[in-house]
């Protein structure tokens, strides 16, 4: 069986962007996911394997297109987790700081000599 390059950078691509998902969601990166998903659909067909149902004459849903389905729920639980973050209102006494913010506990002013 011939494997073109392309299959296995497609592979890795989709299986850093689900770390990075898992670990840090992000929307650059569920977009990102949803699409690599898509076009592991167009290049898997070197390891398609068994054909788990047919929908027409060499037409249908095969076992590599399962990796799809999952990227494609992760990048959207990815994007709802982002969206949920960005709707949640900022609660009082949080640990975020504004940018360029002073850490709790020291004071604003610049130097503080004798």
């Amino acid at each position: 069986m011939h494997v073109p390059v392309v299959v296995p950078l497609v592979l890795l691509a989709l299986a850093v962007c689900a770390v990075g998902a898992l670990v840090r969601p992000r929307w650059d990166g569920g977009l990102l996911l949803g699409l690599l998903a898509a076009v592991w659909t167009r290049v898997n067909g070197p390891v398609e394997g068994r054909v788990l149902h047919t929908w027409a004459p060499g037409r249908g849903f095969t076992e590599a297109d399962l990796l799809a389905v999952a990227a494609l729920v992760l990048a959207a639980v990815t994007l709802l987790r982002c969206l949920l973050r960005a709707l949640r209102p900022a609660r009082a006494g949080s640990r975020r700081r504004p940018a360029g913010a002073a850490p709790a506990g020291r004071a604003a002013a610049g130097h503080q000599g004798p």
